[in-house]
C-alpha cells in the first residue's frame, strides 16, 4: 500500500485557532517505577508527568492531562465496537482477496505459450514455486540417470497485504492505539488532530504503549508514510521476512509484554495537521488507505468528502456524529439540512431517520466521484450515532442512488408515513435475453394531501437514504468474531445484543412502538407480542429494532398496524369523555377497522421474544450519561485567568507566591459555574425533547 506524504500546508477553518500553545515546562515524577505498576506499558523517559492521570479500556492505559486532550470514557462501546468491526472487515477482505488471487492461478494455468513474448509462461512461472527436495532422487539435483527431474509445480502461498488506518481525529490516541494491538494486518495507524498539545499528548501515550514508530521513541514526522517506506514494507511482506516499515514486528523492548493479541503488530504514526488536508493528501488511488476512522466533537459533516477520496475501494469509512439534536431532534431543521442535505422529522422513528440522513449525506458525497456506498451496521446509541459504512468505486452503482434517496410525508399526529423515491429503476431484457436496468423518472407515490389515518396535514422530512442501513450477513461475521472473546471487550454483553437485533433488522424503514400508537387513540398499550403475533398470522415479516426498546419493524402497510389497535380496543374499551371532540383520537377511533386481525399466539413469535439469554437494550450506567465537555487546549486554558492561576500555582513555590488577586476566588467561582451551565446542555436521547448540544 503506498502512501503518500502529508501536504505542507494546512486549511484552516475560520472557528479553529491554529496558534501554538504557551511554552509550558512539565514537572514529571522522579523515577518512572509508576510505569511498571501499569501491566502492558513502557517506561517513560522521565517518568510520568505530575498533572496527568491514567485511564485503562482493555489492555491500552493512556495518561490524560488536565488539559489539551479530549476524551469520552461513555464511549468505550464505540471503541469496543469498532475493533471488533473492522477485524471482522479484514477477515472478510482476506478471504475475498485470497479468492480471487487463486482464481486468478488457476486461470493462469491454462494460458501456456499464449501472450505476448511468453508472458503467460512469465505469469505463470512468477505464481509457482518447485521444492528442491522433491526435485532429486538422490539429493544432487538429478535422477538415477543423471538427468534433471522436474517436481510438481506448487503456487505461491497467498500473503494479504497489510492494511493502513487513518483516525482524523484522534485526541488523546487512545483508539488508535487500541487499533494497533487489537486488530491483525495492520502496518500502520495514522493518528491525526490539529491540537498541538493533544499531539503532545498522543506522543506520549503512543510510546507509553509500545506502539510507537520509533523504537527509540523519538518524536516521529509530521508527514504521513512515504511511498518509499510503504513500497519497501510490503516487499518485505511479499518476502515472508515478518518486519513493517519500523523494523522488527515488534520494535519495542521484547522482555515487556505491550498487551498485544495475536497477529497485531502494527504500529502509530503521530501526525499534526488539519483532518481534511490529511485525507486529501491520501486522494490519488495509489495513496488512499484501507479504513478512514471520524470520531470528531458535534457533527462529521465537514470531514465526509475528504473521507470519501480516502478511502481504498472496498474499504472501510467508519463514522460518528453526536450532534443528535440536529439530526435526530426536531428543533433544528435548518441545521440539519445545511450539515446532512435533509431535515429532520418530528416523529417517534426520528433517530433512524437521522442515521439515513447521515447516510444521505455520505452517499451523495461519494456519488460525485463515482463512488458507491453499502451500509455495513448503523447504530444509533446514546446520544450519538456510529456507522461503518463499505466504499466502492462503482459508476454503475451510483445510479441506483436516485431510487434509493427519497423524501417521507409524515404525519405529525399519529406517525403514518408515506415515501417518495426520487427515482424508479426497473428490469427489462436486452436484445441478447439479458437482465439489465432501466432507470426512470419518480412517478407520484403518496395518496392525497392529508394523513390516511387521521386526516391531519403531513410534514415532510428528507431527502434521507431509503435503502438497507444493516447488512445481516456482516453482522453475524461479526458476532462470530467476538465468540469467545469476552474477555477482551468491556462492553461485550451489549455488543452481542446489538449485533444480534442489527443481524434481525429488517431493511423497511421505519420502527414504530405499540406504546406510542396507544397514545394516540387514549388506549391502554397492550404488549409487543400483540403486533408480532398478528404480523406473524397475515405472514408479514416483522423485527425488532436496535434504535429504542419496544421497538418493531414490518413490511406491513400502517393501516394494518392501526387496525391491531383497534382490535384490541374490543377488549380494552377506551373512556370517549376523556377525548376532546373533533380530535385527531375520535378521527383514529371512529375509522372502521379494514383488515381481519388475530392476536393467538403464533408459534414463531418466541424468536422475537426477550426471553432470550440476550441484552438488547442497556440502561445508562451512570447519571447524566451524556457526552463530554469539549477539551479546552493548552493556549485558550491558560489565557483565561483561571489557566494562568493555575499554571502559576504548579510552577511558583510558596515563598515565590505573589498576594492573592482581589477578587480571585469571586471570579474563580463565576468561571466555574458557566462551565457547569454549558455541560448541563446535552442531548437528551430517548425523550420527546431533544436540547441541543453545548456549542463553544
Amino acid at each position: 500500500m503506498n502512501i503518500g506524504p502529508l501536504s505542507n500546508g494546512s486549511r484552516l477553518f475560520g472557528f479553529i485557532r491554529r496558534s501554538r500553545p504557551l511554552s509550558i515546562s512539565v514537572r514529571h515524577c522522579s523515577t518512572s517505577s509508576d510505569a511498571m505498576d501499569v501491566p502492558y506499558t513502557v517506561p517513560l523517559p522521565g517518568g510520568i508527568p505530575l498533572n496527568h492521570k491514567p485511564h485503562t479500556e482493555s489492555k491500552t492505559t493512556i495518561l490524560l492531562p488536565s488539559a489539551g486532550a479530549f476524551l469520552n470514557p461513555p464511549q468505550q462501546f464505540n471503541r469496543d465496537l469498532s475493533v471488533a468491526v473492522i477485524r471482522a472487515w479484514n477477515e472478510r477482505r482476506k478471504e475475498l482477496a485470497e479468492a480471487k488471487y487463486k482464481a486468478k492461478a488457476e486461470k493462469g494455468k491454462g494460458k501456456g505459450k499464449k501472450g505476448k513474448k511468453g508472458q503467460g509462461d512469465a505469469e505463470h512461472r512468477a505464481e509457482v514455486t518447485v521444492n528442491p527436495e522433491e526435485m532429486t532422487v538422490n539429493g544432487t539435483g538429478e535422477g538415477s540417470h543423471g538427468q534433471p527431474v522436474a517436481g510438481p509445480s506448487n503456487p505461491k502461498p497467498f500473503r494479504p497485504h497489510k492494511i493502513t488506518i487513518l483516525e482524523a481525529l484522534s485526541a488523546t490516541g487512545l483508539r488508535a492505539i487500541r487499533y494497533a494491538k487489537e486488530i491483525p494486518d495492520v502496518k500502520c495507524v495514522l493518528a491525526n488532530d490539529l491540537s498541538p498539545s493533544a499531539c503532545e499528548a498522543m506522543r506520549m501515550n503512543v510510546a507509553y504503549n509500545g506502539v510507537a514508530e520509533d523504537p527509540l521513541n523519538h518524536p516521529p514526522s509530521k508527514a504521513g508514510p512515504s511511498r518509499t517506506d510503504a513500497a519497501q514494507s510490503q516487499t518485505e511482506t511479499e518476502e515472508g521476512s515478518g518486519k513493517t516499515a519500523h523494523g522488527d514486528a515488534d520494535s519495542s523492548d521484547k522482555s515487556i509484554d505491550v498487551g498485544r493479541r495475536a497477529g497485531c503488530d502494527g504500529f502509530v504514526r503521530v501526525t499534526e495537521g488539519d483532518a481534511c488536508d490529511l485525507m486529501l493528501a491520501h486522494r490519488h488511488p495509489v495513496k488512499r488507505v484501507e479504513v478512514v476512522d471520524l470520531d470528531p466533537y458535534g457533527t462529521a459533516a465537514p470531514f465526509i468528502d475528504a473521507a470519501v477520496n480516502a478511502v481504498a475501494d472496498g474499504g472501510l469509512l467508519c463514522v460518528t456524529c453526536t450532534d443528535t439534536a440536529v439530526f435526530a431532534g426536531n428543533a433544528y431543521p435548518e441545521k440539519s439540512f445545511s450539515n446532512y442535505g435533509g431535515t429532520c422529522v418530528n416523529a417517534e422513528y426520528r433517530h433512524e431517520v437521522g442515521l439515513r440522513l447521515i447516510l444521505h449525506s455520505v452517499a451523495n458525497a461519494a456519488a460525485r466521484y463515482g463512488r458507491h456506498i453499502t451500509p455495513l451496521l448503523s447504530f444509533s446509541i446514546d446520544f450519538y450515532a456510529r456507522l461503518f459504512i463499505l466504499i466502492t468505486t462503482s459508476p454503475a452503482q451510483v445510479k441506483d442512488l436516485a431510487s434509493q434517496t427519497g423524501l417521507v410525508f409524515y404525519c405529525p399526529y399519529c406517525h403514518v408515513n408515506q415515501i417518495q423515491p426520487f427515482g424508479r429503476t426497473i428490469q427489462k431484457e436486452n436484445a441478447l435475453g439479458q437482465l439489465i436496468k432501466d432507470y426512470k423518472l419518480p412517478q407520484k407515490a403518496i395518496d392525497g394531501d392529508k394523513c390516511v389515518e387521521c386526516g391531519t396535514r403531513p410534514n415532510v422530512g428528507g431527502p434521507m437514504w431509503l435503502g438497507p442501513i444493516q447488512d445481516p450477513e456482516f453482522a453475524r461475521i461479526v458476532l462470530k468474531g467476538i465468540e469467545g472473546d469476552k474477555e477482551q471487550y468491556g462492553t461485550w454483553t451489549r455488543m452481542h445484543g446489538m449485533l444480534t437485533l442489527a443481524e434481525q433488522e429488517l431493511p423497511d424503514p421505519f420502527y414504530f412502538t405499540l406504546n406510542r400508537i396507544a397514545s394516540h387513540f387514549h388506549a391502554t398499550s397492550p404488549p409487543s407480542s400483540t403486533a408480532i403475533n398478528a404480523l406473524l398470522h397475515a405472514g408479514y415479516n416483522v423485527s425488532r429494532s436496535h434504535a429504542t426498546a419496544g421497538s418493531l419493524k414490518t413490511n406491513a402497510p400502517w393501516s394494518f398496524i392501526y387496525d391491531i389497535m383497534r382490535e384490541s380496543i374490543k377488549t380494552n374499551p377506551v373512556r370517549m369523555d376523556n377525548i376532546a371532540e373533533k380530535s385527531q383520537a375520535r378521527e383514529l377511533l371512529a375509522k372502521a377497522q379494514t383488515h381481519e386481525i388475530n392476536l393467538s399466539k403464533h408459534p414463531e413469535t418466541y424468536k422475537l421474544d426477550k426471553g432470550q439469554k440476550v441484552v438488547f437494550y442497556q440502561e445508562n450506567p451512570t447519571q447524566n450519561w451524556g457526552p463530554a465537555s469539549r477539551a479546552k487546549s493548552y493556549q485558550k486554558h491558560h489565557q483565561t485567568k483561571q489557566g494562568l492561576a493555575e499554571h502559576v500555582a504548579e510552577h511558583t513555590t510558596a515563598s515565590d507566591a505573589a498576594p492573592a488577586e482581589p477578587g480571585g476566588e469571586k471570579r474563580k467561582a463565576e468561571l466555574e459555574d458557566m462551565g457547569e451551565e454549558t455541560n448541563v446542555k446535552r442531548a437528551k436521547v430517548g425523550s420527546d425533547e431533544v436540547v441541543p448540544d453545548a456549542e463553544s
